[in-house]
């Protein structure tokens, strides 16, 4: 596909790796010279210097020709701009990232005026993930695919576990589990385990599931928590907002820290359900004085990583029961993964991995049997895909046992007729069937990858 991204900050950069690692053809059009240069020094891209929300610009780099345009530079406005001038100009896809809570809820009335084929909000994607993961706090992470019906769920094996050394295949007779343990790393290696496999203590793990059978899986597990009932949050950007927003219509009781004084009354306008508090979550005085020690949660969503780092391990070793950080650094993310902070949330990678999701679908349409979602994990070793089957397809109607599947490969979950189905030898898949893919190989864009070339 021919690929325009039009800003080269931190989520351009990463899309065009992404992207070329894909063999597609892309062309970054960027306002700084200096950050092209670089950028055409590391990646196979055409650098094209300009204004993307310029009608000369765009027509003069030949966004004319585009399969898909991709609007991420950090005005809002230039982004919806771009989006309908490429439209305009013959761009088959655009897609913009739009961060102003304001602009975003109004985008979806606008959305076919402007021709956008995809609007994306980095903070409220972050926001939900985190409410996600306070809603089960027992897990370090959680997705939700096929409209909610399943979840994955990553945690890591403590010691004292009824899992450790029970092969997998021996676990639903043992425990009761009815999940499907899709990954598993240990010491830097990954797994796609078979049922063979055993676990071991602090295993990082991975589970799918039916969304009403994690609370039961997690409970046989030994590893249920209570339920969150009040939050600390620091900082008050926007993930704040719409994050405190989703937790208290839940009914949590929310409190907010923010180092801006003139930011802190904003919020105390915006969000009067909420406790807001004029502070810097680097002051570990005024964090114990506000009940650290004894919330539920804690959570670090300041503008800087090494801050959110800091104040979230701190939080854990302070007594808070649940402890998540923003980071977006992908060096900084690699550095604390085997550490105590478990739960990282990134709004560049989920912003990252829902474009490259759309690309995929729309690279794969002729098949029908499109990317519904696309998530990384083990610190994106692993790719979990959920398709939708399409009417025709070798896959469809093998009992599993006898699908020849290509190496690394897992059918960890089925949703048909609105059940989620943890598929056994005898399952196979059907026609309209949501299907969710777990693999080690980043090429899959149509359920047809997953079989054996005849």
């Amino acid at each position: 596909m021919r690929i325009f991204i039009v800003g080269c900050g931190k989520i351009g950069q990463t899309l065009a790796q992404q992207l070329v690692a894909e063999s597609h053809d892309v062309t970054i059009i960027d306002t700084d010279e200096r950050v092209l240069a670089n950028i055409n020094n590391t990646l196979d891209v055409i650098c094209y210097a300009g204004n993307g929300a310029s009608y000369l610009t765009l027509r003069d780099a030949g966004v004319q020709d585009a399969d898909l345009i991709i609007a991420v530079t950090e005005s809002d406005e230039v982004n919806m701009l771009c989006c309908l001038t490429a439209h305009k100009l013959g761009a088959r896809h655009t897609v913009a990232r739009v961060r102003n809570p304001g602009y975003f809820e109004q985008l979806y009335f606008l959305k076919e005026e402007l021709g956008l084929s995809m609007v994306i909000n980095p903070e409220l994607a972050a926001a939900q993930e985190i409410a996600r993961i306070l809603r089960f706090p027992s897990a370090a992470k959680v997705e939700l695919f096929a409209k909610g019906r399943a979840e994955l769920a990553s945690f890591r094996l403590p010691e004292n576990s009824p899992l450790i050394g029970v092969p997998l295949s021996k676990l639903p007779q043992k425990t009761g589990l009815r999940v499907l343990f899709c990954a598993v790393e240990r010491d830097g290696d990954v797994f796609i385990p078979d049922g063979a496999f055993t676990l071991r203590a602090g295993d990082r793990t991975y589970i799918t599931g039916a969304t009403d059978e994690m609370a039961g899986a997690f409970r046989r597990m030994h590893m249920l928590t209570g339920r969150v009932r009040d939050v600390i949050i620091g900082g008050g950007g926007r993930i704040t907002y719409y994050l405190a927003g989703i937790l208290t219509k839940a009914g949590m009781q929310v409190k907010i820290i923010e180092r801006s004084s003139a930011r802190a009354q904003e919020l105390v306008s915006l969000l009067p359900k909420c406790t807001i508090l004029h502070g810097d979550v680097s002051n570990h005085e005024l964090l114990l004085e506000e009940g650290l020690s004894g919330s539920d949660a804690f959570v670090a969503l300041t503008g800087l990583d090494e801050g959110n780092i800091l104040a979230a391990m701190y939080a854990g070793a302070s007594g808070a029961r649940k402890v998540i950080a923003k980071v977006n650094n992908p060096n900084l993310v690699q550095l604390i993964r085997d550490g105590r902070l478990e739960s990282i949330v990134s709004p560049r990678d989920i912003t990252a991995n829902r474009i490259v999701a759309y690309v995929r679908a729309v690279n794969a349409s002729k098949e029908s049997s499109n990317v519904e979602s696309l998530f990384r994990i083990v610190g994106g070793k692993v790719e979990v895909l959920e398709f939708h089957a399409a009417g025709e397809g070798a896959y469809l109607h093998v009992p599993f046992k006898d699908l020849a599947l290509k190496p690394g490969i897992l059918v960890a979950c089925l949703v048909r007729n609105g059940k989620a189905i943890i598929p056994g030898g005898l399952d196979r898949i059907e026609p309209r069937d949501g299907v969710l893919i777990v693999t080690k190989d980043h090429h899959l864009t149509a359920l047809s990858d997953i079989l054996m070339e005849q």
